[in-house]
């Protein structure tokens, strides 16, 4: 009987001693495949600690990066912009705004070379568009442009600075050139005038766009039934960039009596000093001196359009900076 009871608590002893060992192997083994594990992900331990729902601190730097992205993606938004003063072969040019601007002179238009090229708000110059290009207006404006020798006006959006010549005051797209009909004289004597009203408009509309917040403007429209559409992952084509307030083609036309071209010069001292510059003017126009203040103008004329372009940019590079081309 004594030995049967030894027998079975030996066994018993025996049993539970390989259970303790089996135990002991399998956590060791679990340990070192944990061990391995950390050692291939160390940011495992990361990842399950920041589980937990991001703090107010991480919300807003993830804002932040989301914010920072959209200004990448959205960099061919266009600008309100006036710039600083500049000059063209000595004569200053100082851009500012103007809501009661009127001013005659030659106008020209450009062509290939510069479609598709971006402006200084950020847009594109395109031919095919009624885009211009002025040297003192705000980009963009609107204004009303009418060609003085058949009549015939449009409105046409100033979105670049230009021409880069001092003879002329506007440089049309091709497609304006084309619908006012100088497409094949290449310049012609025009009349511009700012519309104040739609140029006000337009630059709220930019300034809104430019906004880094115009986004969630656009969320917060009180509203029950918008169609909002995912700004930040919206990459728009250069094909639609400017079509977002084009103005329909709208041809003006009106009864204008024949208009003539002359070339003004101010800031004689003297007399004899406007004499030297009949020297650079043919003897077939028509020179007035007359006294302005405490010195002296000529105007000479009438000419040809493209003769005045030409004069005009001698007489500047002579020196005579303070000419202009006046119609009357």
């Amino acid at each position: 009987m004594k030995l049967k009871i030894s027998i079975i608590l030996f066994f018993l002893i025996s049993l539970f001693s390989c259970t303790l060992e089996t135990n002991n192997i399998d956590l060791s083994n679990l340990s070192k495949n944990n061990e391995k594990t950390l050692d291939k992900n160390p940011n495992d331990k990361i990842i399950k600690n920041n589980s937990e729902k991001p703090n107010k601190s991480e919300k807003i730097e993830e804002s932040k990066i989301i914010k920072n992205e959209t200004k990448k993606q959205n960099n061919n938004i266009p600008i309100y912009f006036i710039g600083e003063a500049y000059d063209i072969d000595g004569v200053k040019y100082i851009p500012k705004e103007n809501y009661n601007y009127v001013e005659t002179g030659l106008a020209s238009f450009y062509g290939p070379e510069l479609h598709r090229k971006k402006t200084a708000n950020n847009e594109y110059n395109k031919v095919t568009e009624l885009y211009a290009r002025h040297k003192i207006l705000p980009l963009p404006s609107l204004v009303k442009i009418t060609n003085l020798e058949n009549g015939l006006s449009l409105i046409v959006r100033i979105n670049d600075r230009g021409p880069e010549n001092n003879s002329r005051i506007i440089e049309v797209s091709r497609k304006v050139a084309q619908l006012l009909r100088f497409y094949k004289s290449k310049i012609a004597k025009v009349k511009i005038e700012v519309l104040p009203y739609e140029s006000k408009q337009l630059r709220t509309v930019i300034q809104s766009m430019s906004d880094p917040y115009f986004d969630e403007t656009l969320v917060a429209v009180p509203t029950e039934s918008v169609l909002i559409t995912n700004l930040d992952n919206y990459d728009e084509k250069e094909d639609n960039l400017n079509n977002t307030y084009e103005q329909p083609v709208t041809l003006g036309y009106e009864e204008l009596s024949p208009k003539d071209l002359f070339i003004k010069i101010i800031g004689f001292e003297t007399y004899e000093d406007t004499q030297n510059v009949k020297k650079l003017i043919k003897e077939a126009y028509k020179i007035t001196t007359q006294k302005e203040n405490e010195g002296y103008s000529i105007i000479f004329g009438p000419m040809l359009n493209q003769e005045a372009d030409n004069l005009f940019q001698i007489l500047v590079s002579k020196g005579y900076k303070h000419s202009e081309i006046i119609i009357k």
